[in-house]
């Protein structure tokens, strides 16, 4: 699964205010612009409050299982589980997929939800004199900052969640020195050291 790229959120972000601009400035020309709810922050803002506590909730799990994983390397004792407490347990593949998903298709809501309302609000920019225009103007951009908090939340999410590269140089270090981890090579025995004739072995043939 590949991550969200920032390129096209930003895409999407011009396309949908361009329309929503367009949209507005349309409508104008048959009668008063559509209202705008004073609610309409609420729901970007409530879903990256949520996407944000389950980024920090993978984050310290994850952080948890891996310390507990570099004890376990290092040779070290784990220390003991106090009462109440749970050991840290693996985090579900699934569990993680879902929660990846969950934030792609957040991260493009937000982005869009911030181009409706950016085009509007730059539509009211220039009716700012009206105090029920300016007031719409308002909510358009505590609705915008909103989708963008949402936009950014999920993308953290899918930070936390990212898998990393798997390949024959994972041992090494960017120092280019082998780690801990690496499996040591196993030595060959008895077998003298020194160099040996090869002996080669022709095929007689019948003449």
């Amino acid at each position: 699964m590949k991550p969200t790229r920032p390129l096209a959120l930003a895409v999407a972000f011009l396309v949908i205010g361009a329309l929503s601009y367009g949209g507005v400035q349309l409508w104008s020309h048959y009668g008063i612009p559509p209202g705008v709810p004073a609610s309409a922050p609420l729901t970007p803002a409530i879903l990256a409050v949520i996407i944000l506590a389950t980024a920090l909730a993978f984050r310290a799990r994850l952080n948890a299982q891996r310390e507990a994983v570099q004890r376990v390397l290092d040779g070290e004792p784990s220390p003991p589980i106090l009462p109440g407490q749970r050991a840290p347990k693996p985090l579900d593949p699934l569990q993680a997929a879902r929660a990846v998903m969950f934030a792609k298709a957040s991260s493009m809501v937000g982005a869009i939800v911030s181009g409706v309302y950016a085009g509007y609000g730059v539509f009211l920019l220039s009716k700012l004199s009206v105090d029920t225009f300016r007031s719409r103007a308002v909510v358009c951009g505590i609705t915008v900052l909103c989708g963008l908090a949402l936009v950014a939340a999920a993308l953290y999410l899918e930070y936390v969640l990212r898998v990393p590269p798997s390949g024959p140089d994972d041992a090494l270090p960017k120092n280019g020195t082998k780690s801990k981890t690496a499996a040591p090579t196993r030595p060959v025995r008895n077998r003298p050291d020194g160099t040996f004739p090869v002996r080669r072995e022709s095929n007689h043939s019948g003449s």
